[in-house]
C-alpha cells in the first residue's frame, strides 16, 4: 500500500493531513474521557485514505455543486469501537463543522480481524481498498519479538463460482426489498394528511437505499453501515457514473427534492417539522424507478460478468478435484 499523496496538489495534501489530525485527537479525547480502562486501551491501528483522493479521478463539479468525498478506512483493535453512534459519532460531526475541511469526509470502521478476512475471502472491495489506497497512519504496536501486530493479510483470489452465488442472492433480495418500498411509497404518494405523506417519504427513502445497496453488495459484495443517501449515491456513482441519470436535472427545485429524501429516514417519521407534498413525492418515485432501472442493468452487467469467470475457471476447478 503507497503511504505518500504525490498525485495529490499541496492544499489537498494538507487538507488530509488535517483530516487525518482531526480523526485521531477526536477520537483520542472521547476514549480518554471514559471510566473504563478497556475502553480507554481502544485505539486505531491503521487509517488508510481510498476511492477518488487515493486514485486521483476525484471531481468538483461547481455547476451541480456535486463534489468527491474523502473516504477514509478506519482499522481499529476492538469490535466495540466499530460503533458508530457511541464512538465516532462526535468525531464525523467535528469533521463536518470544521471550516478547514472543505469536503464532505465518509468514514469506515472495521477491526483488523474482520478486514483480514475479508482480504483474505478475497472480498473485492477490501482488495481494491488496499491495493489502490493510501495509509496515512499506522500504530507502532509489536509483540515481545517486534513483530507488528498490524500486519495487513495478503489479498485472496475469490472463488469465482462462490462469489458468482453470494452476488446474485444480494441482487435477487434487494432487488425485491426496492420494488417493495417503492410500490408502498408510491401507493401513498397521493396523501394530503401529513402521516400518510410522511409514510410515504420514508418507504420511497427505503426503496433509495434498497436500490443503493443492491448495487454495492452486487458489485463489491460490501456496503457501509449508513442511511446516508448521499453517501450511499456518491459510492454507487463511483462505480457506475450512469446512476447519476436518475437525479437529473441537477437544479432547484430538484436538488431540495433529493435532500428530503435523503432527510425522510429520521425526519419524516420523527421531527413534525418534517413537510412534503403529493408533487415532490411523484418526483422522488419516478426518480428512484428509474434509479432501479439504471442500478439493475448495472448488476446484471456484473453478474455476466461474474458468470463469465465462473465458467472459465470450472476446468482448473474440475481437475483439481480428480
Amino acid at each position: 500500500m503507497k503511504d505518500r499523496l504525490d498525485h495529490l496538489n499541496l492544499q489537498k495534501q494538507r487538507e488530509v493531513a488535517y483530516i487525518r489530525k482531526v480523526i485521531l485527537e477526536e477520537l483520542q479525547a472521547r476514549l480518554a474521557k471514559s471510566t473504563s480502562e478497556r475502553v480507554r486501551a481502544y485505539r486505531i491501528l491503521k487509517l488508510v485514505l481510498y476511492g477518488s483522493f487515493a486514485r486521483g479521478t476525484w471531481f468538483d463539479d461547481r455547476k451541480s455543486g456535486r463534489a468527491s468525498d474523502f473516504d477514509l478506512l478506519v482499522i481499529v483493535s476492538h469490535k466495540a469501537l466499530t460503533d458508530m453512534t457511541t464512538f465516532w459519532a462526535g468525531v464525523e460531526d467535528r469533521l463536518f463543522r470544521d471550516p478547514k475541511i472543505q469536503k464532505d469526509v465518509s468514514l469506515i470502521v472495521h477491526t483488523l480481524r474482520d478486514v483480514n478476512a475479508a482480504l483474505k475471502d478475497g472480498q473485492y472491495f477490501f482488495t481494491e481498498v488496499i491495493n489502490q489506497g493510501v495509509l496515512l497512519y499506522e500504530a507502532d504496536d509489536t509483540d515481545r519479538l517486534g513483530r507488528s501486530r498490524t500486519v495487513l493479510a495478503d489479498p485472496g483470489k475469490p472463488d469465482p463460482q462462490r462469489t458468482h452465488e453470494i452476488a446474485s442472492r444480494y441482487f435477487a433480495s434487494w432487488k425485491k426489498l426496492a420494488v417493495l418500498f417503492l410500490e408502498t411509497g408510491r401507493a401513498h404518494a397521493g396523501s394530503h394528511d401529513n402521516e400518510g405523506k410522511n409514510f410515504s417519504a420514508f418507504q420511497l427513502h427505503q426503496a433509495a437505499e434498497a436500490v443503493y445497496r443492491m448495487l454495492l453488495l452486487t458489485v463489491t459484495q460490501y456496503a457501509p453501515a449508513t442511511h446516508h443517501l448521499g453517501k450511499l449515491r456518491q459510492h454507487c456513482e463511483a462505480i457506475d457514473p450512469r446512476l447519476a441519470e436518475a437525479w437529473e436535472p441537477q437544479k432547484k427545485p430538484y436538488k431540495r427534492y433529493f435532500e428530503l429524501l435523503r432527510r425522510a429516514y429520521v425526519e419524516a417519521r420523527y421531527s413534525p417539522a418534517y413537510e412534503t407534498s403529493p408533487e415532490i413525492l411523484k418526483w422522488q418515485a419516478e426518480r428512484i424507478g428509474r434509479l432501479l432501472d439504471i442500478a439493475d442493468a448495472s448488476c446484471r452487467e456484473r453478474l455476466d460478468k461474474l458468470a463469465a469467470d465462473a465458467r472459465s475457471a470450472a476446468p482448473e476447478r474440475a481437475s483439481r478435484k480428480r
